[in-house]
C-alpha cells in the first residue's frame, strides 16, 4: 500500500469560527488586563517633585511668580495618600486628607515660621499625633497633573483647595515683583517677619521633576543636606563626646561638622544614616563650603541601611 500523502483532516468551519472568537476574546481580555494594570500603576507613582536651584542676579525676576519659602516638610499629595519628596508614605489622621481630590497636590506640611521641630515632629511619628496634626497646615504650592505653566495651574490650584473647603489646606499666596531690588526687599521684609526665604516659580514653566530655573530658591543664608558617616572623637572639654560629624556631601566628599554642633548631640550624636543640615557663607575655590556649621538633624529624612565605621 502506498502511504497517505492526504494532510490533517480539515477543521470544520463551525469550529474555526469559535477558535477565532475565543482567540479574540483573549487578546480584549488581555489588552484590557495591561490597560488596567498601566492605569494603576500610573495612579500609584507620585509625580517626580520639581525641585530648586539658588537664586542669582541677572535672572530676570519679572518672568516669576514669588511665594514664602515655608520651613515644614514636602509632601505630595498622589490622590489617594501623603507621600514624602522620596515617595515615603507620610502617616497622616483620616481627618486631615479626607475629602482631598484625586488629582495630585505639590505642598509643605507647615506650622509656622520658625516651627520647623513642630512639623518634623508629627510627620517623623510612627503613629499620627492629633495634638501635632491639629497644628499643622498643608500650603499648597503647585498642581502636578495641570497642563500650561505655572501661570495657568495657578487659578486650577485655588479652585481645588477652594473645592477641599478645610482649614488647615491653604493655596500658598504668590504675588510678582518687576526686579531684582523689589526682590531682595521682599526677602529682607520676610527676613524681619522670622520667615526662611522666598521661593520664584517660573510663569511659563510646565510641572517637571528634578532641579532646573523652573523653581528657584532666595534665602539670606545658604544651606544644604548631608548624610553622617562618623563620628570624629571630641578632645579638651568635648573629651569623650562627639568633637565633629564626619558628613558626606551631594557630592560625595566628606566634611566634619563640629561648629554649631549643641552639647546634647554631642552627648548623643545623630547616627550613621542621619540626614543633617548644615548653613555655610559661600564655597572655596574647590567647591567645598565655606564656614560650614551644624544647624539641625533632619528627622523627616529616611536614614540610610548600613553602617560606617566612625574614624
Amino acid at each position: 500500500m502506498r502511504p497517505s500523502t492526504a494532510g490533517p483532516p480539515e477543521i470544520a468551519p463551525h469550529l474555526q469560527r469559535i477558535l477565532c472568537q475565543k482567540r479574540l476574546f483573549a487578546l480584549r481580555w488581555l489588552l484590557c488586563f495591561l490597560t488596567a494594570l498601566t492605569c494603576l500603576a500610573a495612579r500609584a507613582a507620585p509625580p517626580s517633585p520639581t525641585l530648586a536651584l539658588r537664586y542669582r542676579p541677572g535672572i530676570d525676576v519679572s518672568a516669576y511668580w514669588v511665594s514664602e519659602k515655608y520651613d515644614g516638610v514636602r509632601a505630595i499629595w498622589t490622590g489617594s495618600e501623603l507621600q514624602s519628596r522620596q515617595g515615603l508614605p507620610i502617616r497622616a489622621p483620616a481627618w486631615f486628607t479626607a475629602g482631598w481630590p484625586a488629582e495630585p497636590l505639590d505642598g509643605e506640611l507647615w506650622a509656622g515660621r520658625g516651627r520647623f521641630a513642630s512639623a518634623q515632629a508629627a510627620v517623623a511619628a510612627a503613629t499620627p499625633d492629633e495634638a501635632q496634626w491639629r497644628q499643622l497646615s498643608y500650603m499648597v504650592f503647585d498642581l502636578p497633573g495641570a497642563p500650561g505653566g505655572f501661570g495657568a495651574r495657578l487659578p486650577a490650584l485655588q479652585g481645588a483647595v477652594a473645592k477641599i473647603g478645610q482649614a488647615w489646606v491653604r493655596a500658598a499666596p504668590q504675588w510678582r515683583v518687576a526686579s531684582h531690588g523689589e526682590l531682595m526687599a521682599q526677602l529682607h521684609a520676610h527676613d524681619k517677619a522670622g520667615a526662611e526665604g522666598l521661593m520664584l516659580r517660573r510663569d511659563d514653566a510646565p510641572y517637571r521633576g528634578g532641579r532646573s530655573e523652573d523653581l528657584l530658591k532666595l534665602k539670606s543664608f545658604e544651606d544644604a543636606e548631608a548624610r553622617v558617616v562618623g563620628h570624629v572623637p571630641g578632645r579638651g572639654k568635648y573629651a569623650g563626646q562627639t568633637g565633629a560629624l564626619l558628613v558626606k556631601l551631594e557630592d560625595g566628599r566628606r566634611l566634619r561638622l563640629g561648629s554649631g554642633l549643641p552639647d546634647a548631640l554631642r552627648r548623643q550624636p545623630p547616627p550613621v544614616g542621619s540626614v543633617v543640615t548644615y548653613r555655610y557663607n559661600g564655597t572655596h575655590a574647590s567647591g567645598l563650603p565655606r564656614f560650614a556649621r551644624f544647624w539641625r538633624v533632619r528627622a523627616d529624612e529616611p536614614p540610610s541601611t548600613g553602617t560606617v565605621k566612625s574614624p
